[in-house]
């Protein structure tokens, strides 16, 4: 039986492939994985996917970007079978684009009107030359559009479950694959008409990739959904219900751009933007005639309290949904350290003079006493004082300088998450949520020093305070040290089974929350933890709990492997925590600096993955 992780993502640094020498892996999915590898010192995305499972679309992806050419789409540079003698996978060379997926550049930037519209322009762009190649993207969101670190400009990126005129049918679904969120309402529609006619299949246009634009630009503008709505319903919502405007919900936003994002959410394709050159030249007059209140940052910055909601609600519908202060974007300041302590040691002539007090006298013992044991607190302060500044510190050390929690293992690589037909193929580009693996630290054997011997009885106090502070600052009395993200590992045996049988795929995802009385922030710590199932998740029923751990670091991580539904049956799942906003793990918010517990919003999401990574 073939193994469910394709055996290429367990390429270590330094492997060959096709004359490209593997660095590190960059990202992985269902349908391949990427690395960043170098062919003579320059730098490229190596994506890999198994020709078994969908041999026919690594052809197709291949076909498709050797008909584009264009600044704003990524570039390919060659493709080839691998190993040569026995080829079991397709390698696509890409360009390599050093940036960051447009969600986490909008959630660390904080970007303006005028950013906004010039990363959309720069998609609308590469959407134009794609439609007059006659190419369809068919999975325009934000974790297919890159923000290069070098100079701002979007690239679209990953046209694995892309289409072009004269192309040979794959799909058999109904719907082509893609993701739920950014389906049009004319496809949904067709869907609902046509779920029980055999043979029926939808075939998108343009209008569909510049809804999805749409939806993208929505979130942008607002952080926040135009629409939202499980399994069962999010169909009916976009068919049937109007998304507020941008400028309604986030008052930042220019009414012009305002109407144009409306303009791509129009749900009749006849009253939508007619083309990405349409959108092209009206973002182009837009960003000509802007004034300075493009120059804003649409969200507000966070600070000391970065909650958005706030208590009272009458419901979790109102809490999830309705966010009382605009929402909170950009990276969080560092906190201060606190004021440097100061301490006076005496002089040589000092400590001559003191000598010469006479010995004898009992107040001036007891005082002299009394100073070294001042002293003595003083100096212990000093170095606790430094180490919390040297432990403060680490936390904001770039990632290649984390250390490992004591037990885990650093692994180069780990086997791609199963195959499922919603998911699309993994950008070749840097995945900046992917964090470096972390280096496991081992703690070396330390020689404690003998003991001097003991010294004169009148100098007790002092010397055992030297010896003391020497002891502290000679073992580094070291704080609390920076944690990683948690390691890769797979999921338990059947969890993805289990949740097919379900209905539930690898990449969908769902509400949860912490099982407390209403939402709030509350305090977690590291550990075992339970999450509870808001409403139905296709065929997992409302109120069952998932039990897994999480995990303390730069924000709360959670691995959740086991279900009990309300019935009591039970059976493995592989879940992986994430925000309201789809982002790995939760924010941590302000109260808590703990490097073992932290303080979370109740309200979150679990998406279903195939490995933990």
């Amino acid at each position: 039986m073939r193994p469910r992780g394709p055996a290429f993502a367990a390429l270590a640094p330094g492997a060959q492939v096709v004359g490209y020498t593997v660095e590190r892996r960059l990202g992985s999915g269902g349908f391949g994985a990427v690395y960043l590898a170098r062919c003579e010192g320059q730098a490229y995305a190596l994506k890999l996917v198994d020709l078994a499972r969908v041999g026919a679309r690594v052809e197709r992806e291949v076909s498709i970007l050797l008909k584009l050419s264009h600044p704003n789409v990524v570039g390919i540079h060659g493709f080839g079978k691998w190993p040569v003698a026995s080829p079991e996978f397709g390698v696509i060379v890409m360009e390599y684009v050093a940036g960051r997926q447009l969600d986490v550049w909008a959630s660390e930037e904080n970007p303006s009107a005028r950013q906004v519209a010039r990363v959309v322009l720069d998609v609308a762009r590469a959407l134009e030359a794609s439609h007059q190649a006659g190419v369809l993207h068919r999975d325009v969101k934000e974790a297919n559009v890159m923000v290069r670190a070098a100079d701002g400009a979007a690239k679209l990126v990953d046209f694995g479950v892309g289409d072009y005129a004269g192309a040979p049918g794959i799909t058999a679904d109904i719907l082509p694959p893609g993701t739920p969120e950014y389906r049009s309402p004319e496809a949904w529609s067709f869907f609902r008409q046509n779920a029980r006619v055999p043979g029926a299949i939808y075939t998108p246009g343009p209008s569909d990739d510049l809804w999805a634009l749409g939806v993208v630009l929505y979130q942008l503008l607002t952080a926040r959904p135009p629409f939202t709505g499980d399994h069962f319903t999010l169909a009916d919502v976009v068919i049937s219900n109007d998304a507020l405007p941008p400028r309604q919900v986030n008052e930042r936003v220019p009414s012009s751009l305002s109407d144009v994002c409306m303009r791509l959410l129009e749900k009749s394709p006849a009253a939508r933007v007619p083309s990405a050159g349409f959108l092209r030249a009206a973002l182009e007059e837009l960003l000509q005639g802007a004034d300075a209140t493009w120059d804003v940052p649409l969200c507000d910055v966070h600070g000391e309290d970065t909650a958005t909601t706030e208590g009272g609600r009458d419901t979790l519908d109102k809490w999830v949904n309705e966010p009382i202060h605009r929402p909170r974007r950009g990276k969080r300041p560092k906190m201060e350290s606190p004021p440097s302590l100061v301490v006076r040691i005496p002089s040589l002539e000092e400590k001559d003079s003191a000598t010469e007090q006479p010995s004898r006298s009992a107040p001036a013992s007891r005082s002299w006493g009394a100073a070294a044991l001042a002293l003595l607190l003083v100096l212990v302060a000093v170095v606790l004082g430094w180490n919390w500044r040297t432990s403060r510190g680490a936390v904001a050390m770039p990632p290649r300088q984390e250390v490992a929690r004591p037990g885990s293992s650093s692994q180069a690589v780990h086997a791609a998450a199963p195959p499922s037909v919603k998911e699309s193929t993994p950008a070749a580009v840097a995945a900046p949520a992917m964090l470096p693996e972390a280096t496991t630290v081992k703690m070396e054997k330390t020689e404690i020093p003998t003991p001097p011997k003991p010294p004169r009885k009148g100098a007790g106090v002092m010397s055992r305070a030297i010896v003391a502070v020497a002891a502290c600052t000679g073992l580094a009395c070291p704080g609390a040290q920076v944690r990683s993200q948690p390691p890769h590992e797979p999921c338990p045996e059947g969890a993805v089974e289990a949740m097919e049988k379900r209905g539930v795929d690898v990449g969908d995802d769902h509400f949860v929350t912490f099982p407390v009385r209403k939402p709030q922030v509350i305090t977690v710590a590291e550990g075992s933890a339970e999450l509870q199932l808001l409403t139905d998740w296709k065929r997992i029923p409302d109120n069952t709990v998932f039990t897994g751990r999480l995990f303390v670091s730069d924000r709360v991580y959670g691995r959740f492997t086991h279900a009990r539904t309300p019935d009591g049956k039970q059976f493995p799942v592989c879940l992986e925590l994430q925000s309201e906003s789809l982002v790995k793990g939760l924010e941590r918010k302000p109260g808590d600096d703990s490097p073992t517990s932290a303080r979370v919003f109740t309200s979150a999401a679990v998406r279903a993955v195939g490995e933990f990574e």
